[in-house]
């Protein structure tokens, strides 16, 4: 049975036994020399693209920024705020005009949102120690990586942007992160886009987690050789396992994006969520809608016998716990090789994951 808000909801007839629980947050993680991690010097660059905006008086200097940022400028000013420069062959001098008419010196628009954000991030001294650290475990894992810059920018809540890769780049914008008590995220006209359970995220303490998540992401790519839920799962798991790896500290809900109460709820229901999914054969399934059901975001997981009272993301959930598994019985494998595997049945039956 899957418990759901403290209230029991048959799923399936399972049997009645008590089943053995498993607390990831107490789980064995894998073995790393901290001796090693400690002497790295990742030689973090943390530029501060808002601050040197917003500092610029005129378009001129605003043209400027190129220079600094000549990955960055074009895809800030011709992407993520195409819809206040103008379109992509707009003239640079009257995109740098319209970006201080339309944003930088607009009292009720952009200078509000600087001062959120200067309210929320007075300096960027506590979350640099903390990517600092990320990275030094980011060394350890992928010695032969280069470190990107990374960049903060503000956009107008432009919410396909939280994070933005590029080359040897990585932007993180700071309105997706300036607090679930933000009124503005909770405006009636933005309530496709921020819905609640998307907003009680949208606060600092998610910011490193989202980029390193982006990070994770770039490094699989291998493609599938189908789409099948259990495909995604172990893609989901891989992403989730190496953003363990790199924040260890951080809680577990940080990293599924989990209320402790959600979080709670999963690994009390590991065993009986496995159960659902192979009772159900969902494993298999390539509908897209199906899949969704389990991997998607959301206030709950809306597979069939789910619904309100569960965590989300309940197939990511179990397909980290498959790769944990498949990780601890495989000591000799090292991240950077397990992210390349695409054989998702080679994974599940190596791991022998039984709850």
């Amino acid at each position: 049975m899957i418990k759901k808000s403290h209230i029991v909801f048959p799923i399936f007839i399972l049997m009645s036994f008590t089943f053995f629980l498993t607390n990831c947050g107490n789980e064995k993680k894998s073995k790393v020399d901290e001796s090693i991690i400690e002497s790295i010097d990742p030689k973090i660059e943390l530029l501060r693209f808002d601050q040197d905006l917003f500092n610029a008086a005129n378009s001129e200097e605003v043209l400027a920024l190129e220079k600094k940022y000549p990955d960055f400028y074009p895809v800030y000013m011709y992407q993520i705020m195409a819809g206040i420069t103008g379109m992509a062959d707009v003239k640079a001098e009257e995109a740098a005009s319209n970006i201080i008419k339309n944003f930088t010196t607009v009292t009720d628009f952009g200078i509000w949102l600087k001062n959120r954000a200067d309210t929320v991030f007075p300096t960027l001294d506590p979350f640099k120690k903390d990517l600092t650290n990320a990275m030094k475990h980011y060394k350890y894992h992928f010695p032969k990586d280069t470190i990107p810059r990374f960049i903060t920018f503000l956009s107008p809540l432009v919410v396909n942007f939280p994070v933005v890769e590029g080359k040897n780049q990585i932007g993180i914008g700071l309105d997706m992160y300036l607090g679930n008590d933000f009124k503005v995220y909770h405006s009636y006209n933005l309530a496709d886009q921020f819905p609640n359970y998307r907003i009680r995220k949208m606060r600092k303490e998610y910011m490193l987690r989202d980029l390193l998540t982006a990070m994770s992401e770039k490094k699989i790519k291998t493609a599938m050789s189908s789409k099948r839920l259990i495909d995604e799962m172990i893609h989901e798991g891989k992403i989730l396992y190496m953003v363990d790896a790199l924040i260890p500290e951080t809680d577990d809900s940080i990293k599924m994006g989990y209320t402790s109460e959600q979080m709670e709820w999963a690994e009390e229901n590991e065993s009986q969520i496995w159960a659902a999914l192979v009772d159900s054969k969902a494993l298999y399934t390539t509908e897209p809608d199906e899949i969704r059901d389990y991997i998607s975001d959301g206030p709950f997981t809306t597979a069939k016998g789910f619904g309100a009272g569960t965590a989300p993301r309940t197939g990511a959930y179990i397909g980290w716990q498959i790769i944990k598994k498949y990780m601890e019985l495989n000591p000799e494998m090292s991240i950077e090789k397990m992210l390349l595997l695409n054989d998702s049945d080679m994974i599940m039956t190596k791991a022998r994951y039984k709850p």
